[in-house]
């Protein structure tokens, strides 16, 4: 199976590279990133592949035919990538964060028209999948949701895709609380129901934290999940990219449970 790498230069572009060089059922294609012409593994911190890199997304899809794309590049760049993938009719495995829901929506009814398959998932760790689903059968008995998220102060954006994945899974009618904010905004946002702070700080590395507590009467619930390379992703993206072309045409998955 082809794989063209998009944000090959990344944290997480690398990782896959080098990820990619254990698994043989795979083969690298290709990669998009600003570093034009490079060998893609020199990027990546290991031996020349021969693969080079090209800042001509387009044209470097035309030239490496891969079978399926994996991006992990920018939120401002996904629009433009999205329309490229959806006019040469390419399968992708997405991981970039960003969007907004509504933001998607066109792709996805693009997806399904044009029967192609893609996952956007904002975080493909699997202990993440499984406190996920953990929430959505705990949260009818916790009516109090609290989730902080924890990212290098670098972080594009805020909160973060994993924050706001929770934060669905944790979705239902907010508990009343008597505090009135003496500032605006103290008591953090309200997504879905839930209550969210995005903490930022000058963490090392590509850490990050997502710290969830569920309350009701007299007892409360923390779950904790600290990420500390990429490398922990890539189970997740490596079973979306095997498990993509089997999917039903029109496939637009959004979380890993649904793989």
């Amino acid at each position: 199976m082809r794989i063209f790498v998009s944000g090959a230069s990344g944290n997480v572009g690398t990782t896959i590279i080098r990820a990619l060089q254990g698994r043989h059922e795979f083969e690298l294609a290709g990669g998009w990133c600003l570093e034009d012409g490079a060998d893609l593994g020199v990027l990546a911190g290991i031996k020349e592949l021969g693969v080079k890199a090209t800042n001509d997304l387009a044209r470097g899809l035309d030239a490496a035919n891969p079978d399926i794309v994996i991006d992990f590049s920018a939120t401002p760049v996904m629009r433009q990538n999205f329309q490229i993938y959806l006019e040469k009719n390419l399968d992708v495995v997405v991981g970039t964060t960003g969007l907004s829901d509504e933001e998607l929506e066109p792709y996805r009814l693009a997806v399904k028209e044009k029967g192609l398959r893609w996952t956007v998932i904002s975080n493909y760790g699997i202990g993440l999948a499984f406190v996920l689903d953990f929430i959505k059968k705990i949260r009818p008995f916790y009516p109090y949701v609290s989730i902080i998220d924890r990212h290098p102060a670098r972080m594009a954006n805020a909160p973060s895709g994993t924050a706001v994945s929770l934060a669905k899974a944790a979705g239902g009618e907010p508990a009343q609380v008597e505090s009135r904010e003496v500032y605006p905004h103290v008591l953090a946002a309200q997504i879905e129901g839930a209550q969210v702070i995005a903490q930022r700080m000058p963490y090392p590395g590509p850490y990050s934290e997502h710290e969830i507590t569920l309350g009701r009467k007299d007892e409360t619930i923390t779950i904790n999940i600290q990420d500390h390379s990429s490398e922990i992703y890539m189970d997740g993206v490596f079973l979306a990219a095997e498990k993509l072309q089997s999917l039903p045409a029109g496939s637009f998955i959004r979380e890993m449970s649904e793989l």
